[in-house]
């Protein structure tokens, strides 16, 4: 009678630790690898942005397309807006500020979805992929004010301030961008706000508060960003600066203040609106 042969408790164990240190080994690799793909990913998302704003200037005689995110008006630039806010199936917008519709209801997915089909730039997107970072889990998570369907964010891109936001001073033809090729108009933005598709609607720095950040910038790719500019182009950042990394945690105003920081002098200069302002606070 033969007598079966079986793994010996020894040789189980010793099999279990080679998988284990092989999974070790293979782990780190697949994350990283899953994180260039998302960052590939989102590169491209942000280069299309940059070129739907520029097809959109050449379509419409030079004219940029409304930089802020509001509801279609009768008056530019809010006649041209890149980006509505969430809108109901009947198509009533969510006022601005209010974290919910009509019914007391927060924004659904879908809801932000045909708010971005309102926009101007959906003609040359095509799609609301292109809007989003898969990176970027707040439509998922939440943000830190909640986790509720009210803070969960689907748009993960803005414009930078200056551009054709109705205030003034604020550029309104792209022939007035001295500097596309290093000016950026597109930023990876981390926004808190609840119901609005991207927060504010755009990227601030603010000349009036030199060396200190005013909106957040995203970090959902390590140390690296992403950022459109108004030739079309998009181009991965690596961040300098261990405290442009804390300012998605930060809201102080003190931790704020940084005018020794690279990165935000960076995001000074290259500012839309940066000829036009005082920068002599970065020389030392």
């Amino acid at each position: 009678m033969k007598v079966k042969k079986a793994f010996t408790l020894v040789e189980l164990l010793v099999v279990i630790a080679i998988i284990a240190v092989l999974m070790s080994i293979l782990m780190p690799a697949l994350q990283s690898a899953r994180e260039q793909g998302m960052r590939a990913v989102c590169l491209n998302n942000v280069h299309g942005m940059a070129m739907a704003y520029l097809l959109y200037s050449e379509d419409n005689d030079g004219r940029l397309v409304g930089g802020y995110q509001t509801m279609p008006g009768t008056a530019p630039p809010y006649d041209s807006p890149w980006l509505c806010p969430p809108m109901l199936a009947d198509g009533t917008y969510f006022g601005r500020g209010s974290a919910t519709g009509e019914g007391g209801d927060p924004a659904t997915l879908e809801d932000r979805f045909r708010g971005i089909r309102a926009g101007k730039l959906f003609e040359y997107t095509q799609t609301t992929d292109i809007y989003h970072c898969p990176a970027d889990r707040r439509v998922r998570e939440g943000t830190y004010l909640g986790t509720s369907q009210v803070y969960r964010l689907y748009v993960s891109y803005g414009p930078a301030s200056g551009l054709n936001g109705g205030s003034a001073g604020h550029l309104t033809r792209m022939s007035e961008i001295k500097r596309p090729g290093s000016t950026y108009n597109f930023v990876e933005t981390y926004s808190d706000g609840w119901v609005h598709n991207e927060g504010r609607g755009f990227f601030i720095e603010n000349n009036l508060a030199p060396g200190r950040w005013w909106s957040v910038i995203a970090i959902w790719h390590g140390a690296a960003g992403i950022l459109g500019y108004a030739d079309g182009h998009a181009n991965r950042i690596i961040w300098q600066d261990e405290r442009t990394l804390d300012m998605k945690f930060s809201r102080d105003p003190v931790t704020n203040l940084q005018p020794d920081n690279p990165d935000l002098h960076y995001m000074f200069r290259n500012h839309p609106l940066s000829d036009s302002w005082d920068l002599s606070w970065m020389e030392y």
